[in-house]
């Protein structure tokens, strides 16, 4: 997603940077893990301190992401994107007889598309909501899952899991569950250079907290 203008960085700790002092990241384990389900993420990549770093290319991005996914959004997002762009939701959600269509889900709301793609993405592939763009936007490229050890499986739903994998994680201890980073490889922006340990941590965290925001 291009960008319309420069923004803040969102903070990027959350209470288990605070709380725990990071151990080193345990690349060998978090690459074995990947050997066992990468080929359930093929437009993925395993992100490891030392991978290259995200920089937006807005001259070379093609909006792939505004056309390729459907994005959901939770109450909240719908509060901020109607707050900071002071539209209707009727001009950014998916309706139907009247009314937000609306999932049985955590994220039950929709963004609205027109012709393949974003309603909100402009003809110069930017967006026309940047600021009040809803968490899914602003995860991307990157994305947190949960592998389950023993099945070699994704969890998606276990909130408590992923409280007790992220806390054993951080303490350098083993669980159930271990976290993968991962990157979209369709995002032309991993043209940075390495990513350092500490940042690596923030890059984790931060992307949790928005991917998870409201489970």
């Amino acid at each position: 997603m291009r960008p319309n203008s420069a923004a803040s960085a969102a903070p990027l700790a959350d209470r288990y940077h605070t709380r725990v002092p990071h151990q080193l990241v345990p690349a060998g384990a978090l690459k074995s893990a990947w050997d066992h389900v990468a080929s359930r993420y093929a437009a993925y990549e395993l992100v490891l301190p030392g991978s290259a770093t995200f920089v937006c290319q807005a001259e070379l991005c093609d909006a792939y992401c505004c056309r390729a996914y459907t994005v959901n959004l939770g109450e909240a997002e719908v509060q901020r994107m109607a707050r900071e762009s002071r539209l209707e939701p009727s001009r950014f959600l998916e309706y139907y007889d009247g009314l937000p269509l609306a999932l049985p889900m955590a994220q039950p709301f929709l963004l609205r598309r027109e012709e393949n793609r974003c309603a909100l993405l402009g003809d110069d592939l930017r967006c026309g909501q940047y600021h009040g763009r809803p968490d899914a936007c602003r995860l991307y490229p990157h994305f947190l899952v949960f592998i389950d050890q023993a099945a070699w499986k994704p969890v998606y739903s276990d909130t408590g899991g992923f409280d007790r994998a992220v806390a054993a994680f951080v303490e350098g201890r083993e669980d159930a569950l271990v976290p993968l980073l991962l990157r979209h490889v369709e995002c032309p922006g991993f043209t940075g250079p390495p990513i350092a340990e500490e940042a690596w941590w923030e890059l984790f965290e931060s992307t949790r907290a928005l991917q998870y925001a409201d489970l």
